[in-house]
């Protein structure tokens, strides 16, 4: 049997195949950006094609007998704020393709990352899922629409749509462009670079953050386990502030220039800070092994320009 990784030219999903293959799992990579990958990894199979383009993903399915696939394909922030249209297209549309053709298909499991910012600006940690579920950007909104679809799917056809809502993924590879909370690898990379950095945020903003090679982790056990269907697995993560991240980049990088200017958009500031005090943790809760000293060393010796 085959493994499906659509959106797998992506941040997670280049570690993921990385993880797969090493594990000896025959991996399919479906990915727009296919020209884009700078380190293939050869054991894997790159197939170009767009999830919004039915004819295109059942080719790829009738080829392949897929046991399992991990649902990677979305647009990110800020893109989905400025094109929502297209975002959709890809982010819904392409889900429901991509749901489809593998309930057609014989399909047993898919996996799908949805988001930590589904529970709104309010949110407080840790991540439950008794907590009210309240979308404040197109992105989030999109996050829970498929949430919805793919319970319905488990309830309907033969197949077991697990998802998991992330917090912030960090490690080499992450695109600084990409996503609401996108401080942190700007911060870094600008002190790499030698350039001053003014994070548009409070020192106290505080954001829950998990290592990339963790997040894998909790893809790969979700898709191991024979005991789960239908699950919504929150990951809390480990809470930050933004002075704590600057005060770690300086740390070890000295000469780094960092300040702070928030933005005076009231609702992006209530997005970025807007963290009520934190409960009781539960077995919901999920903390990552990896402390904040050795996410910032490893990103910064992964990333350090050559002299």
């Amino acid at each position: 049997m085959t493994i499906l990784i659509t959106g797998g030219a992506g941040f997670i999903g280049c570690y993921l195949v990385h993880r797969l293959v090493e594990a000896d799992q025959a991996v399919v990579v479906y990915d727009i950006n296919i020209d884009n990958i700078e380190n293939k990894d050869e054991r894997a199979v790159y197939i170009q094609g767009d999830i919004s383009n039915l004819d295109q993903l059942k080719k790829v399915f009738e080829k392949y007998e897929f046991e399992s696939v991990f649902h990677l394909a979305s647009i990110l922030p800020p893109k989905t704020e400025e094109d929502p249209y297209s975002a959709f297209k890809i982010n819904i549309e392409g889900t429901m393709n991509v749901l489809n053709t593998a309930c057609n298909h014989g399909v047993k499991t898919i996996i799908y990352p949805s988001s930590a910012t589904v529970f709104g600006p309010d949110r407080k940690p840790p991540f439950t899922e008794e907590d009210l579920r309240d979308p404040w950007t197109v992105y989030s909104s999109f996050k829970i629409c498929n949430e919805i679809i793919g319970s319905i799917y488990s309830k309907k056809f033969d197949i077991n749509f697990r998802a998991v809502r992330f917090p912030v993924v960090l490690g080499p590879g992450a695109d600084p462009l990409s996503g609401m909370s996108s401080y942190p690898i700007e911060m870094m990379d600008d002190a790499l670079h030698g350039v001053p950095y003014v994070a548009e945020v409070s020192p106290e903003t505080r954001i829950p953050i998990i290592h990339i090679e963790e997040a894998v982790q909790v893809l790969i056990n979700l898709w191991r386990s024979d005991q789960l269907h239908f699950v919504i697995y929150d990951i809390d993560g480990l809470w930050v502030t933004a002075k704590e991240i600057a005060d770690g980049i300086k740390k070890h990088i000295p000469s780094a220039e960092i300040t702070f200017k928030p933005v005076e958009d009231a609702m992006v500031q209530k997005v970025l800070t807007g963290i009520k005090e934190e409960k009781d943790k539960d077995r919901f809760g999920f903390k990552g092994k990896r402390m904040l000293d050795e996410i910032l060393q490893e990103y910064i010796s992964r990333k350090k320009p050559e002299k």
